[in-house]
């Protein structure tokens, strides 16, 4: 299992966190996704926080692409 999941998965719904094993979690956020990217990063990481994710911190981890990643911890 991954240790990362795209904001538009979690977006759209195909994103379950509860079987996720890990006590943290990377979402990423880039250029492809609709609207602003930081919109779209801090709307899949309040939909996170509904079962028990709290934001940690956010970074610009694209290099030369803006992409930015959220990183959380299950409370």
């Amino acid at each position: 299992m991954n240790h990362e999941v795209d904001a538009a998965v979690v977006l759209s719904g195909r994103f379950d966190p509860r079987p996720y094993p890990f006590p943290y979690l990377a979402v990423v956020a880039n250029m492809g996704m609709s609207g602003t990217i930081v919109s779209a990063l801090m709307t899949a990481v309040g939909m996170l926080k509904e079962h028990g994710w709290e934001l940690v911190s956010v970074a610009d981890t694209g290099g030369t692409v803006l992409q930015l990643t959220a990183f959380l911890k299950r409370v």
